[in-house]
C-alpha cells in the first residue's frame, strides 16, 4: 500500500525494443510514456528518470533509448527494469539492414545505402570502434561512455545488472523472456499480458534462435569474410559472454514458471496473429525449450 510500481524499459537499438514499447503502450495506455531527448547522442541518468517520474505521477511504464543504468532508488517506488540483449554480431547485421532501409540523411544510413554488408561492417570496424566493440557491456556497465576497450570488470558489472533486472530479455529467446516476465510481474501487475507482434523488424524471417550460433557464424563468415569476422569476435569477447549469461538467466527464469506448457500455449495463441515471416522455427530452439513447448 502506498508504493508506486513503474516498469522502465531501457531500449537498446536493434534489440527488439520497438516491440516491447508497443506492448507497454497497449497494456498501460495513457499511463505509458517515452522518455528521450531530441539529440540522438543524448544520455539520461538515474537522476533524470527520478525527476521525470516525480513530475509525472500518472505514469506507470516508461521506454527510453537514452536512459542509462544504474536505475534509481526512489522512496516509495519500485522500478521494474527491462532490457533486452542480443547476440552482438547478429545485432551488427541487423543494424546494417535497418540503416539501409532507414530514410535518413545521417552518416550511418547513407553509408549503409551505398555499400554492401561487408563494406559497411569493415568501415565501422576501422573507423568507429565504439559501434562494434562490446556495445552492450559498455551500455550496461559504463552508461554507454566509450573511453577504452571493455574489460573483465565491466563484464562483471553488466552481469550483475543483468541478473538483478526485473525483466531480463534476449532477442533470441523473445517469447521465453516475456512468458517468464508475465508470470513474475503478477504480484505488482496482476492483469498484465505481454503477448506481442514484432515491430520494426529489419530482416523478416531471419531472426536467429538461441542454439543456432553455428548457423549464424556460417552466414556471417560468408557475408563479411573470415578476417573481419575474427576481428569482430575479438572485439566482442565480453558481449558474447554476456549474451551467453543472459541466455542462461532467461532460461532459468522460464523453467521456474509453473504450468509451463499451458502458459506457453496460451501465450503463443495470443501471439497467433503475428505476420507469417516472423513465425519461429521451433525445431531449431534449444532441446530443453523445444521439449517444454511440446
Amino acid at each position: 500500500m502506498g508504493t508506486r510500481f513503474v516498469v522502465v524499459h531501457y531500449h537498446i537499438l536493434k534489440n527488439g525494443g520497438s516491440t516491447i514499447e508497443s506492448v507497454l503502450r497497449r497494456e498501460f495506455g495513457p499511463g505509458f510514456a517515452t522518455f528521450d531527448e531530441s539529440c540522438a547522442e543524448a544520455a539520461l541518468d538515474q537522476s533524470d528518470l527520478a525527476a521525470f517520474l516525480a513530475a509525472r505521477p500518472d505514469i506507470s511504464a516508461v521506454s527510453s533509448h537514452h536512459l542509462r543504468y544504474p536505475k534509481p532508488a526512489v522512496r516509495n517506488m519500485v522500478i521494474f527494469d527491462c532490457c533486452f540483449l542480443r547476440h552482438p554480431l547478429d545485432r551488427l547485421q541487423s543494424l546494417y539492414a535497418w540503416a539501409r532501409r532507414n530514410n535518413s540523411s545521417d552518416l550511418l544510413s547513407r553509408m549503409a545505402r551505398a555499400v554492401s554488408s561487408r563494406e559497411f561492417v569493415h568501415g565501422l570496424l576501422h573507423e568507429f570502434p565504439h559501434m562494434v566493440s562490446n556495445v552492450q557491456v559498455t551500455l550496461l556497465a559504463n552508461a554507454g561512455a566509450f573511453t577504452r576497450p571493455a574489460n573483465e570488470s565491466d563484464l562483471g558489472i553488466a552481469t550483475s545488472i543483468l541478473r538483478e533486472m526485473a525483466i531480463p530479455g534476449l532477442v533470441e529467446l523473445f517469447d521465453e523472456s516475456l512468458i517468464a516476465a508475465e508470470y513474475f510481474l503478477r504480484p505488482a501487475f496482476p492483469g498484465i499480458r505481454l503477448h506481442c507482434q514484432p515491430q520494426n523488424v529489419s530482416r523478416p524471417g531471419e531472426q536467429h534462435r538461441a542454439g543456432q550460433e553455428e548457423e549464424l557464424e556460417n552466414k556471417l563468415l560468408a557475408l563479411w569474410g573470415a578476417g573481419t569476422y575474427a576481428d569482430l569476435c575479438r572485439l566482442n569477447e565480453f558481449d558474447l559472454e554476456l549474451y551467453h549469461r543472459a541466455r542462461r538467466e532467461v532460461e532459468r527464469r522460464f523453467f521456474l514458471v509453473p504450468g509451463l506448457g499451458e502458459r506457453t500455449a496460451d501465450f503463443e495463441a495470443r501471439c497467433s496473429r503475428r505476420p507469417a515471416p516472423a513465425v519461429l522455427d521451433l525445431e531449431l530452439v534449444t532441446p530443453e525449450i523445444s521439449a517444454a513447448r511440446r
